[in-house]
């Protein structure tokens, strides 16, 4: 097989192309996932504006690992990597994306660069792995970096381009309108009512229920808009209500208000669940009802606050999360570290994560929530009256005092323990050994 690209010219070039640049291009394709989340926590530092949500998080990771693959199939074709760096999907979504939620190009494009960084630094790593000796190294090294380099000139243009016809495309268009209203409203600032409800095309004044649907991971070819709405509009018919006001948070998770005449009764609240098919992964969390702009608003507020404890709690795909069930946990959680110390503190033994340890805080949590009643708790966890009574006398062993003094913080102590576990020990990704790696490349990646 002979290269296309006019940048490998003579015999010891096409050489060292198949016999270094070759398979580990399909090294580097093995490893994409690896790499793109190392770039991710290499970027996630330093434009941590741009990466704020665990969704920034995961469409930037897979727009780069779907570069990653892009790339690394060209050099593995020997292709002229200029005229045929066409973005991935997921590449070309995540500058519309950027372009119709106002970041700015400068900020784009070195999110891309910070990218490049990594992916040229591993790189880097693979050839030396791969290269038999110094001179097929060097060779590598410079023929890779230069594929790589004219690669990235090739898709940074394209996504400028792609960028910028996004955002003249979405100036003009009555969406962001809607944006700028929505924005406007939820950053407290006034507003006319009837410019609003004229522009939003929904009628403000009304009571609103503030939902929030999202998805964890971002898989190519996946319709992630569709399958977010499917949800919205399946908790907005639940309600009572076909028409809800949606406002896109970005390519994983969208905002909606379902409104109605009159207060949402709260057992209307309560049993919602997504019923329907068409949203696989998703999970919701909604405010409580408020009324006109303000309302509007607060709800929205809420239901941020539902998603954060939703998250935190590792709530199961397909479930809603409603504010009220959860406004202690999120009041008491809003500074995790402080949350940590409090568990901490009031638990001692009680707040370890073995087994015991766990099913004894549990029954404790049941036994206080039914007045300290064996009976009742006993009924509850189907277990055994005598049980019970052990289990408490295990947990004011491991309390160091009984079960019935400063109650108040036991039982808030208990409800937060789940969601403050400490992740100091925990690395920046799933990806095993990562942490390590990150922090050996640190030293060496550029600063851009």
């Amino acid at each position: 097989m002979e290269p296309s690209w006019e940048g490998i010219q003579h015999d010891e070039e096409r050489r060292v192309w198949e016999a270094v640049l070759r398979p580990a291009a399909g090294e580097l394709a093995e490893r994409a996932t690896e790499i793109a989340a190392l770039a991710n926590v290499h970027t996630s530092a330093r434009l941590p504006e741009l990466l704020a949500s665990p969704e920034a998080l995961e469409v930037n990771r897979s727009s780069t690992e779907a570069s990653i693959r892009d790339f690394a199939a060209v050099l593995m074709d020997g292709a002229d990597p200029a005229g045929t760096a066409d973005l991935p999907p997921a590449t070309l979504a995540y500058a519309r994306d950027g372009a119709q939620h106002g970041v700015e190009l400068t900020t784009l494009m070195r999110s891309y660069r910070l990218a490049h960084a990594v992916t040229a630094r591993c790189f880097s790593e693979i050839l030396d792995e791969h290269a038999s000796n110094a001179d097929d190294r060097r060779l590598a090294v410079e023929l890779g970096s230069a594929w790589m380099f004219a690669y990235v000139d090739a898709a940074l243009c394209q996504a400028e381009q792609v960028y910028t016809a996004e955002r003249d495309r979405w100036s003009r268009s009555a969406a962001a309108s809607q944006v700028e209203t929505i924005t406007t409203i939820l950053a407290g600032q006034p507003i006319d009512t009837d410019v609003a409800t004229r522009r939003l095309r929904h009628e403000v004044r009304r009571w609103h229920v503030a939902a929030i649907a999202w998805l964890d991971t971002h898989e190519e070819g996946r319709n992630t808009q569709a399958i977010l709405e499917a949800a919205i509009r399946d908790i907005a018919s639940a309600v009572g209500n076909q028409n809800p006001l949606l406002y896109s948070l970005g390519i994983l998770s969208v905002a909606a208000w379902v409104s109605s005449h009159s207060e949402v009764p709260s057992k209307v609240l309560d049993d919602l669940r997504i019923r329907t098919t068409a949203a696989p992964g998703v999970r919701v969390a909604i405010g409580e009802p408020g009324r006109g702009l303000a309302g509007l608003r607060s709800s929205y507020v809420e239901a941020l606050e539902a998603q954060r404890i939703a998250r935190l709690a590792q709530r199961p795909v397909g479930t809603v999360t409603r504010y009220q069930a959860i406004a202690l946990r999120a009041i008491a959680t809003v500074d995790t570290e402080q949350s940590r110390t409090f568990v901490r503190r009031e638990l001692g033994r009680l707040g370890e994560t073995d087994e015991t340890s766990r099913r004894v805080a549990a029954t404790l949590r049941v036994f206080l929530d039914e007045n300290c009643s064996r009976g009742r708790t006993a009924k509850r966890l189907h277990v055994h009256e005598n049980t019970v009574a052990y289990r408490i006398r295990q947990a004011e062993e491991l309390l160091g005092r009984p079960v019935d003094m400063r109650t108040l913080e036991l039982r808030a102590a208990l409800a937060l323990a789940d969601l403050v576990v400490d992740q100091s020990e925990s690395t920046p990704s799933a990806v095993p050994g990562i942490g390590e790696h990150i922090t050996r490349l640190g030293s060496t990646l550029p600063t851009y």
